[in-house]
Order: structure tokens, then C-alpha cells, then sequence
């Protein structure tokens, strides 16, 4: 891994992660109930492909137009990688130091839109029960929480770089 892979990737990723923070902060200040809607974890996700495919562009960029399958991989999943570390230390900190009853009162608002949106469906209440019941003994926000999802995070990401890869592979002829 080059010295201007390794740059472009940290910045990106830090502008990543800070996307990622602003949406915390905004649910933390302003609107806890975004963490029930579907809609920003999409954007989220998407954003995270965005800047993954940026920072492999800027790499090929720097380096003549060229980048090998092993440099696109690398390019993306450090990217991936800088901005859900960024991201999941942030989270433990606001989750677990800063203000644990926001975990608290999130995990409760997630609970009770999920139970008005199966009651609504027509579930039966022994199904809306076991759902209930994994959803409460979960905790996602937790510190061990916040570990596994970093950790399916970077799993997915590498499936998305190898994507990229194949994709945006280009082979220096010279070589």
C-alpha cells in the first residue's frame, strides 16, 4: 500500500465517518426518532459506497489513471475501514460514556414504532412478542453491540470492494 493510497483513503474515510457523526449528532440534538426511520440508513449506505468509489477514482487518479485489482480492494476497504472506526469510537463514547440514557431512550422509541407497525400489519401477538423480545436483547447500542456491527461493516464493505474492484480495475500495460 502506497503513501497516496493510504492519504486519499484516511481523508475520505474521515469525511465519511464525519457524515456518519453529523447524523448522530442531529439525532442526539435534535430528532431522536430518525433512528426509527428507514430512509437515512439508506442515504448512509449509499454515501458509504459513494465515498469507497471516490477515494478509489482519486487513487487511479494520483497514480496515471491506473490501479490494479489489489490497489482498488485496498483503496476502498481502508476507506471503509478509516470511517467505521472513526464512527464506532465516536458512537461507544456517546452511547456508553457521554449519555447512556440516550441509548436507552432510543432502544425504547425503536421498540415502540415497531410494535405500532406490526400491531398495524396484523401480527399476531405471539409473533410481535418474539420480535419484541430479540429486539429488547439486542442492544445494539452497547459497546458490544457497536463491535459487531463494526465488524459486519467491514465484512460487507470488503464484498463491495471486491465489486469495485472488478469494476474499476485498470492494469498498467507497461507493467
Amino acid at each position: 500500500m502506497n503513501d497516496a493510497m493510504k492519504q486519499i483513503s484516511i481523508k475520505y474515510g474521515t469525511y465519511l465517518a464525519l457524515i456518519n457523526i453529523a447524523y448522530l449528532l442531529y439525532a442526539y440534538l435534535i430528532d431522536i426518532s430518525v433512528f426509527t426511520q428507514t430512509w437515512p440508513g439508506i442515504i448512509l449506505f449509499f454515501f458509504g459506497i459513494g465515498f469507497g468509489v471516490f477515494a478509489v477514482g482519486k487513487f487511479k487518479q494520483s497514480n496515471d489513471g491506473y490501479a490494479s485489482f489489489k490497489e482498488v480492494f485496498s483503496a476502498y476497504i481502508l476507506t471503509a475501514i478509516v470511517a467505521t472506526l472513526i464512527g464506532t469510537v465516536f458512537t461507544v463514547l456517546l452511547f456508553s460514556i457521554i449519555d447512556p440514557q440516550f441509548a436507552v431512550d432510543a432502544m425504547d422509541m425503536i421498540v415502540e414504532v415497531t410494535l405500532e407497525r406490526f400491531e398495524s400489519s396484523g401480527m399476531s401477538d405471539e409473533q410481535i412478542d418474539q420480535i419484541i423480545s430479540r429486539i429488547e436483547g439486542s442492544n445494539p447500542f452497547g459497546i458490544a453491540g457497536q463491535f459487531k456491527s463494526a465488524a459486519f461493516s467491514v465484512m460487507f464493505n470488503a464484498i463491495i470492494a471486491l465489486i469495485v474492484g472488478a469494476a474499476m480495475k485498470k492494469n498498467n500495460p507497461e507493467f
